[in-house]
């Protein structure tokens, strides 16, 4: 009779190009762990598999517009099922994994189109029907959740109901707006927790968890980033060479704030940065509740600002406006900018490894922990333009490894291996 152990299967859900990013460190040491099994699940557009229903339920701009796009996401699901992978080789976050090496073990439909509260709210409905399905037939010993993005609550539902043990990477954080809320809903449904920091711990351990399932491990992505080579020759998009020194911006949605004033925090930026007249890379946001505002800036940026000096290499205010990168191209252009300027979480804490300067602008990360190499600011022009002109003159910064050593992926993977807890949670304190 064999001894043998079968490998637990640790799920690890990858719905966007910053989890991706993140955690491709936490993916190898999952796959390279003899006791250990690596399951990955993928998102797409509701359209996909639900046409009518996107239809009903996403707010386009334009049904003119957007049908279009609606018709070619069902045309890619329906050739999916004569020849698998269709849908994947049309998705960003997909192709990355793919192209890594690793293999995509489910896809769930979950995206509905508009980047309103609404769409948002009904994204995580729909995904939990998605994710019930395939979470009984994948089977998964432990569903590995990171951070505090709306679809991870989906996934968290849908495990908790199906009594699969979660684990919750990034738990206790303090940032703002609805991402922290979620945060700590998700941190209520798990049962092994792992932080980046101790004041992180004793907040998840406030919360009434059981302190032995709660493990200080440090950020992956500072092991994703540790060995990386950022040295660049040049930086081009489009044929045309981005000159040195560079701004770069990446400025996301603040769901639980106004239309009207996420419009003039996107706004206010972009002012500033046609008044710095340096060359910018401005970075598409996500897709979270108000990004349809954020959204109206960057297009007009790519329509009526970078298009004007399009071809011209020497242009010393072009506005370099992209969509999407690759994880390792864009932590190369954050390693190596003169400033950072918005409201990533990946300027604070990869920020901080790289030493870069950076001005977070508003109120999504305004309780974050973060180093010297922040100023925080709020969303007037004035305030922006001041403090970029501030980290300019005072430059790079030393690097703080307050985040991370590097190790956290191997602690991550060893903890998925032996930890046993108990599917029925208890409030542990008074």
């Amino acid at each position: 009779m064999s001894n043998t152990v079968a490998a637990r299967k640790i799920l690890v859900p990858i719905f966007n190009r910053a989890h991706y990013g993140r955690l491709r460190s936490v993916l190898r040491a999952i796959k390279s762990h003899p006791k250990l099994e690596l399951q990955l699940m993928v998102a797409s557009a509701a359209a996909s598999d639900y046409f009518w229903l996107n239809l009903k339920h996403s707010q386009p701009h334009s049904w003119r517009k957007s049908l279009p796009a609606y018709i070619r996401a069902k045309a890619l699901a329906w050739a999916d099922r004569v020849k698998p992978g269709a849908v994947f080789k049309d998705d960003f976050v997909a192709r990355n994994v793919l192209a890594d090496g690793y293999e995509i073990h489910s896809r769930i439909p979950l995206f509905f189109d508009g980047g309103v509260p609404e769409t948002m709210a009904k994204s995580v409905g729909l995904g939990i029907v998605g994710l019930v399905d395939e979470l009984k037939r994948l089977g998964p010993d432990i569903v590995f959740i990171n951070a505090d993005r709306f679809e991870m609550m989906a996934v968290a539902l849908a495990a908790a109901y199906l009594n699969i043990p979660i684990a919750h990477n990034e738990a206790g954080d303090v940032s703002g707006t609805i991402d922290e809320s979620i945060r700590h809903a998700i941190t209520k449904l798990a049962h092994v927790h792992f932080t980046v920091t101790e004041a992180s711990r004793r907040r998840v351990i406030q919360m009434g968890e059981n302190p032995d399932y709660v493990f200080t491990v440090g950020s992956p992505a500072i092991d994703a980033i540790k060995d990386l080579n950022t040295r660049v020759a040049k930086i081009s998009f489009a044929g045309s060479v981005v000159p040195n020194p560079y701004l770069l911006v990446l400025l996301h949605p603040v769901t639980t704030e106004s239309p009207e004033a996420n419009y003039l925090m996107a706004k206010n930026v972009s002012d500033v940065l046609h008044e710095l007249n340096m060359p910018t890379i401005f970075l598409g946001s996500n897709i979270d509740a108000m990004s349809a505002k954020v959204g109206e800036i960057i297009r007009d940026l790519r329509e009526n600002f970078s298009s004007s000096h399009s071809g011209k290499t020497d242009s010393r205010g072009q506005i370099f406006v992209v969509k999407n990168l690759p994880p390792d191209d864009f932590y190369r252009l954050l390693a190596n900018t003169a400033c950072a300027i918005g409201n990533s979480s990946s300027f604070i804490r990869e920020g901080a490894y790289f030493g870069t300067p950076v001005v977070l602008v508003g109120t999504r990360q305004q309780n974050r922990e973060r180093g010297e190499n922040v100023v925080t600011v709020g969303i007037s022009a004035a305030e922006i333009k001041e403090s970029i002109a501030r980290q300019l003159n005072h430059g790079r910064y030393a690097r703080d490894a307050m985040f991370g050593d590097g190790g956290a992926s191997e602690r991550i993977a060893k903890i998925l291996a032996e930890a046993r807890p108990k599917i029925q949670k208890k409030f542990i304190g008074s």
